[in-house]
């Protein structure tokens, strides 16, 4: 029998057991709930390596615009520039026609482009070719191209001419011989309407609600639309011969020995003659009717009842009166050409000798056409101060003109014959073609490279400024080493006094300014007649000025440079008025390279900061869109030449300056950040520009181009520097109109390339783009890949932006029926995602954006560089450029999301393209990525379920701006990852190379 104390020991044992097994229960059960509760908000991702997809090519950035380490603008004086590019209407073996309006009209006058460059190609089934290349003998503007017939309807009387014209609105009427009315002599449906009367109509006249026709029988007829025609009463019927209407629809009609006829819809009455001479002619503008006739007669009147014969000096046998914008004009029989702006007072304008007028036609207030009586076209487009006889041959004997339309002329002859004809430019070149002639749809390419007057609108908008007495000339006919075409000549005035050549610097360019900021300054210049040698050089602004006297100026070209020291200033100097200023006292200064910088910049390379931002990326390509090859605002080869000698553009008469079009620098800037070049080359590019790109960037330097390169500092080839440079050709000012030219240009760059003697050697290291957008939806060129622009907006829901952003992209990515889709990969050569307004950019909606199709149809994606950013955007365009060209090496990997079943386990599900978090992989054997992006607005967990080692990986972290957070090392493959909103991390892993 076992004790009391024995019993009482078990109880407490038994006890014990019992509650550290109920508390174990309890404490597991607690951590199971847990585990499960923390499984419920972890998304989990299995990833793996796919063997059918295609390595991607990486990702890069494209800059529209480079960054120059110059403070100052208009460096090097350079000439203006201008292009064109025109598709040729006909021609022969010398002279050729294009569109008027496509060459300028009311921009360049006539001669503006003679001595121009001109280069024309003509279209085969093998691409553009060469025709001819020559100089401009003579640049005419707005003439009268050749005439093609109007086909009339089948009830139109045979050999009727038409006697005059008139238009409303997009309806144009012709009246003549036999009582004849046409409507819609312009257009498709051309309709013969019943005049009801026989006799001739002399002249019809329009406004928008009433129409008015005369006859040489006296009659007077009106109608609404042209369509159907009343014969108004008129008590005394003598022969008429023009008719005018005015904006209150008061008609007027003129005719033989002085007879006038007015009224309205209502009646119509004869006023008394105020002269026995034959009028000819009556237009209505300004608030006033001009009338004129045979020996000098002019009338004018306000209401059409009281007349009163205008203030001129001249006698002629007035033909014709015309008016437009404002201005009205009147040409004589002996070749007297007369202007007023009032109606009132007549000047004249030069006169024609040995011309007979019998028409003109006003296009504007400057340009005029007048008709002679041979059916000759003599053409103005200076207000009359000179004018130009027509060399086209217009295949019409011209009684007879009117416009019909824009740009175009409508011409009856005395047979009855009627034609169309478009305004055009003519083109004379100074050698013909042999054995051949220009031909519709050939392409002229022209080049004039001109220096503005010093007191012309575009001279004004210049940056650069003259105070004093004295005078600053641009001249071409010199330049400082390596100092482009042209350069600036400061002359002083011979009475005395300084004269000032000062530029104010942009704003903007002074916010970074520290204290005691070190600027330097250099220049090249040389002088003439200066008597003491010397040239002051200083900065002004809120401060003492700050400089120097350069002393032995010599009479040849030598570079100077000088330290200024910028003291500080509380607040900065952001907003203040800083110049540089050059002044001399005496004689002649040329002035050429004028660089203001900070210590550290470089005066041959793009600034310091956009260095720092592509060092920071580390982007695999480089998209120097800036260079402008090709381009209608460069000269041809401007890329050449070293920093800051671009020309300036001229936008709608403004200057416009470029900087950083320097192959040399943006190729340094590749180079520094061991990233491939993109270069785009535009539509202006010739054969001949190509072979010495090509020769620049592969040639030694015992060739002319290489010896360029090794002035610039590079004395091996660039090819030798990179792996791969690709070559983008592009048409962004539509010169092409059809895809069959589109994808010939392409082929032409293609083919003149191959035929430089260095391509056999850099062939494999060239990769040729074809930039074109084709409306057939086939890219029918040879070159390696398309590319387009990758566009998209912010969408309210954040989860559908990046799907719905790319369709209209994907629907634009052309077919190449010569090669497989699978293997041919669209390229995003600029990338672009515009804020919503309720929705500000967050780094994840970029990255996201970047990376949808990446690996799918896009095999390469640069992001665009903002111009202007703000601090923040800056930040999130900086981090997912980074992201993106970290990650996006070698082949996509296969990612789908895990999901948790009770019943059957784990499944695999692809990615929801809406999916508030999504997963982007990509691995070369040695290199493996995985960007994890958070579109929602809560924290999330991830983990990565993958048999690839990924232990030890960085693991770098970022929030919604952009801003860095964190960068650490993954411990576990399946370690777990928390992301912020908006939030983004990369995680990469580098595994050594093999040992051999």
């Amino acid at each position: 029998m076992s004790s009391p104390s024995r019993i009482r020991k078990r109880f407490f044992v038994v006890t014990a057991l019992m509650l550290a097994a109920v508390i174990l229960i309890a404490i597991l059960v607690l951590f199971s709930a847990a585990r499960l509760s923390s499984s419920a908000n972890l998304i989990r991702f299995s990833v793996r390596e796919s063997v059918a997809s295609q390595p991607v090519l990486g990702s890069g950035i494209s800059l529209s615009a480079a960054e120059s380490g110059n403070l100052l603008e208009d460096a090097s004086f350079e000439p203006v520039v201008y292009r064109q590019a025109l598709t040729i209407f006909s021609g022969d073996d010398t002279t050729l026609t294009v569109s008027s309006e496509e060459a300028g009209q009311g921009q360049f006058n006539d001669g503006f482009f003679n001595q121009a460059d001109a280069r024309v190609m003509t279209r085969t089934s093998n691409g553009l070719v060469l025709k001819k290349a020559a100089q401009v003998a003579h640049f005419g503007i707005n003439r009268v191209g050749v005439f093609q017939p109007v086909v009339l309807p089948g009830d139109m009387p045979a050999n009727v001419a038409f006697l005059d014209f008139a238009r409303q609105g997009e309806v144009t009427f012709g009246v003549g011989r036999q009582g004849l009315i046409v409507r819609n002599l312009a257009g498709q449906a051309i309709e013969v309407v019943e005049s009801g009367i026989t006799a001739d109509l002399s002249g019809i006249c329009a406004n928008d609600k009433l129409l008015a026709a005369c006859s040489a029988a006296g009659d007077l007829l009106l109608s609404d639309q042209g369509r159907l025609w009343r014969t108004m009463p008129v008590r005394e019927r003598k022969a008429l011969r023009s008719i005018a209407i005015s904006d209150r629809s008061v008609v007027v009609a003129v005719g033989d020995a002085g007879s006038m006829v007015t009224g309205t819809t209502e009646g119509i009455a004869t006023i008394r003659p105020l002269t026995k001479n034959d009028l000819t002619d009556i237009v209505y503008g300004h608030g006033v009717f001009v009338a004129v006739g045979r020996q000098g007669v002019i009338l004018t009147s306000r209401n059409g009842l009281i007349w009163r014969i205008a203030e001129q000096d001249h006698v002629d046998d007035w033909q014709a009166v015309a008016y437009r914008d404002g201005r009205f004009l009147v040409a004589g029989d002996r070749g007297t050409v007369l202007y007023s702006d009032d109606g009132l007072r007549f000047q004249p304008l030069r006169n024609l000798p040995d011309t007979h007028c019998v028409d003109v036609v006003l296009l504007s207030r400057q340009q005029y056409i007048l008709l002679d009586d041979q059916g000759h076209f003599m053409v103005s487009n200076d207000s009359g101060s000179s004018w130009q006889k027509s060399g086209i041959t217009t295949g019409m004997s011209s009684r007879v003109i009117d416009l019909a339309g824009k740009d175009k002329i409508i011409s009856a002859d005395n047979s009855g014959q009627l034609g169309l004809a478009q305004l055009v430019a003519e083109i004379q070149l100074d050698s013909a073609l042999k054995d051949s002639q220009y031909e519709a749809g050939d392409i002229i390419y022209l080049e004039k490279a001109t220096l503005p007057a010093p007191h012309d609108s575009v001279a004004a908008s210049s940056p650069w400024r003259l105070f004093g007495r004295g005078s600053m000339i641009r001249t071409d006919i010199e330049a400082a080493p390596k100092g482009g075409k042209g350069c600036l000549r400061l002359q002083a005035d011979q009475a005395g006094g300084p004269v000032i050549l000062s530029q104010q610097i942009e704003a903007g360019q002074l916010a970074s300014l520290r204290h005691n900021e070190v600027l330097q300054v250099s220049l090249w210049l040389r002088q003439s007649s200066i008597e003491n040698r010397q040239v002051k050089i200083w900065l002004s602004g809120p401060f003492e000025p700050i400089g120097t006297t350069l002393t032995n100026v010599g009479t040849g070209w030598k570079k100077y440079t000088y330290a200024l020291v910028v003291p500080g200033r509380p607040g900065g100097y952001a907003g203040q008025d800083i110049r540089l200023n050059l002044a001399i006292d005496t004689g002649e200064l040329w002035v050429d390279r004028v660089f203001l910088g900070h210590l550290d910049e470089s005066e041959d390379l793009l600034a310091n900061q956009l260095q720092r931002y592509v060092d920071v990326i580390q982007p695999q390509v480089v998209r120097l869109d800036f260079l402008g090859i090709g381009s209608r605002e460069m000269p041809s080869e401007n890329w050449v030449w070293p920093m800051h000698n671009d020309s300036p553009a001229i936008e709608a008469g403004i200057w416009q300056n470029q900087r950083g079009t320097s192959l040399h620098a943006a190729l340094d800037l590749c180079l520094a950040s061991h990233a491939s070049p993109w270069l785009v080359i535009d539509s202006f590019a010739s054969e001949g520009e190509l072979l010495n790109l090509i020769e620049y960037l592969a040639a030694p330097i015992s060739e002319p181009y290489g010896r360029l390169r090794q002035d610039h500092g590079m004395f091996s080839p660039w090819t030798q520097q990179f792996p791969r440079i690709y070559l983008e050709i592009c048409d962004r000012y539509t010169i092409f109109d059809q895809d069959q030219a589109r994808s010939g240009y392409v082929n032409m760059v293609i083919r003149a390339i191959t035929q430089s003697p260095y391509y056999r050697q850099i062939k494999s290291q060239l990769v040729f783009i074809d930039g074109m957008t084709y409306q057939d939806g086939i890219m029918l060129s040879k070159a390696d890949f398309h590319a387009s622009d990758l566009q998209g907006e912010l969408q309210a829901d954040r989860l559908s932006s990046s799907y719905l952003s790319l369709q209209h992209y994907l629907d634009l990515i052309p077919r190449n029926p010569d090669k497989l889709t699978s293997d041919f990969l669209e390229l995003a050569r600029s990338t672009t995602l515009i804020d919503h307004a309720m929705q500000p950019l967050r780094l994840a909606d970029l990255t996201d954006f970047l990376l949808f199709d990446l690996g799918h149809q896009t095999g390469l994606v640069n992001v665009e560089k903002p111009a202007e950013p703000e601090s923040q955007q800056e930040m999130i365009w900086q981090s997912a450029a980074t992201i993106v060209s970290h990650a996006a090496r070698g082949q996509p990997l296969e990612i789908n999301q895990l999901t948790a079943d009770l019943e059957q386990g784990e499944a695999l599900i692809a990615q929801d393209p809406f999916a508030g978090v999504r997963v982007y992989g990509f691995s070369d054997g040695q290199h493996t990525s995985l960007v994890l992006v958070n579109l929602s607005d809560e924290t999330t967990t991830c983990q990565m379920i993958t048999d690839l080692l990924l232990n030890n990986a960085r693991i770098t972290k970022y929030d919604e701006n952009g801003q860095l957070l964190s960068s650490q090392k993954l411990r576990r493959s399946t370690g777990k990852i928390t992301i912020l909103p908006g939030g983004v991390v990369l995680l990469s892993k580098d595994e050594p190379p093999e040992q051999p």
